[in-house]
């Protein structure tokens, strides 16, 4: 079943390039969690990546909804190190949370990173997502700068930009609130605002969309 495009977006950067990446606004919180403990800690952090690869009308478009934390990330000699054990927590983690999602590549991010992958590192990408279309996102947690790469041509390639979308996501959330319940009361109260920030999103972008129907100006 085709997903329909997001009419909820926020767009990052030039998104004419192909394929059409759409990242769901809790994973890019997500995203953003994963930083800030990496440049806490100064140790990599990392995700597996939940979505979709679909064609539609000769375009192609990946949806990105879920995101899985890599346990222990670790880094010898340049390399990012996923064994089998790593992988296996992965794919078990996203059936328990999110039933049928496919995972589609992966996420890292450090203190000052490089925002190019190197050669063993496509290689390591290759290995664990030969599928086209697969993703790698990069995001150096010292300036929060990040760029997304789609293995293409054989190749890891960058692409100029994406989307962010919203929507409800009880699954990505649900992973989320399971996976920080260590943090207690300081955790729930993040979470209580990210969950209000969206939803005035939700309202807002709503009401520009209906008030455009009926031919008047927000």
């Amino acid at each position: 079943m085709e997903r329909q495009i997001p009419k909820n977006v926020r767009q990052i950067g030039n998104v004419s390039d192909s394929p059409k990446i759409y990242v769901e606004d809790y994973v890019d919180t997500f995203f953003l969690q994963l930083s800030e403990k990496s440049e806490k800690e100064k140790q990599p952090e990392g995700a597996f990546l939940i979505g979709e690869i679909q064609k539609q009308d000769n375009e192609e478009y990946i949806y990105i909804y879920g995101a899985i934390k890599i346990k222990e990330l670790k880094k010898e000699g340049g390399e990012y190190l996923i064994d089998d054990k790593i992988w296996k927590c992965g794919c078990e983690e996203c059936s328990q949370y999110f039933e049928e999602g496919e995972i589609i590549g992966w996420f890292v991010t450090e203190h000052d990173l490089q925002l190019a992958p190197s050669s063993i590192n496509v290689k390591l990408h290759k290995k664990l997502f030969p599928k086209k279309n697969t993703v790698l996102v990069m995001k150096d947690s010292a300036n929060q700068e990040d760029v997304f790469f789609v293995h293409k041509l054989g190749d890891l390639m960058e692409i100029g930009g994406h989307y962010t979308y919203y929507e409800k996501n009880p699954c990505m959330q649900n992973y989320m609130i399971a996976s920080r319940k260590k943090m207690g009361g300081q955790f729930r109260q993040k979470m209580w605002k990210i969950r209000l920030h969206k939803a005035f999103v939700l309202w807002y972008v709503n009401e520009a969309v209906r008030k455009e129907k009926e031919g008047q100006a927000v």
